[in-house]
């Protein structure tokens, strides 16, 4: 039960990381513009992923458009620490996720147990009945579990840089702002998808915003660097260990 959720919950998210850093590997004009003066594109775009990696903390926040018309969010805040809270959605079912340096926890309504049933292969009765269990309590997921990924900052970025080679043929774009911070757009063109990442010119050239436009748009914003991972984790009897229940 553990291994079914494991995967349905990695692999909605997935769906999102999978367009987020191609996203994060992006840069057109050839603006000439004073930040990061004398530079190469990709060698910005390489700068901006080992700065990301490097901090002790980040705030998430994107939208992914999927095949089949569904869309996918993601909400959360993360350290290198193992300290994680946020949410995610999609297909109409939402879910919270918090970690407080072990097992991750998760809380979903009963579509996210019920679709998460049916992705596993599980029978609608199989699904129904897991959903009536689950639907609203903590439920802990090992931390050495796929699951655990989401709330693990650097297999989270590792998963969204996979593909090197996103990140290879940037062009340097106008400087912009993104919440308020000033930031090189770096872009690319790809199989009809138009990508854009935007670094940080000052201080950490961190990534601040990434973004697909195409058929299947998305975006990613990337805030709150080194802020302090508050996780409010709750009462033991709260909790549900599926390893505890009955078939």
């Amino acid at each position: 039960m553990t291994t079914r959720r494991t995967r349905t919950t990695a692999a909605a998210l997935g769906m999102l990381c999978a367009g987020a850093l191609a996203l994060s590997a992006c840069g057109d004009s050839d603006d000439a513009d004073e930040a990061f003066k004398g530079q190469k594109p990709d060698d910005i775009a390489a700068k901006a992923v080992a700065a990301t990696d490097k901090a002790p903390s980040v705030h998430l926040k994107g939208t992914s458009h999927v095949k089949g018309g569904n869309v996918v969010k993601i909400d959360i805040r993360v350290d290198d620490k193992g300290h994680c809270t946020g949410t995610m959605s999609g297909d109409g079912a939402t879910a919270e996720l918090l970690r407080d340096g072990g097992d991750i926890l998760i809380k979903g309504d009963k579509k996210f147990w019920t679709n998460s049933a049916k992705a596993s292969g599980g029978s609608g009765g199989q699904g129904a009945q897991l959903a009536d269990k689950l639907a609203g309590k903590w439920v802990k997921a090992p931390a050495d579990s796929a699951d655990a990924s989401l709330c693990d900052k650097k297999a989270f970025l590792a998963s969204m840089d996979q593909d090197k080679s996103e990140r290879q043929g940037l062009k340097r774009g106008d400087t912009n702002e993104v919440d308020g911070k000033d930031a090189l757009a770096l872009k690319k063109e790809k199989g009809g998808k138009r990508l854009t990442m935007h670094v940080a010119t000052e201080g950490d050239p961190y990534i601040l915003r990434t973004e697909t436009k195409g058929s299947e748009p998305n975006d990613m914003t990337f805030s709150e660097y080194g802020k302090k991972v508050e996780v409010q984790k709750p009462a033991d009897d709260e909790i549900v260990d599926p390893a505890n229940l009955k078939a």
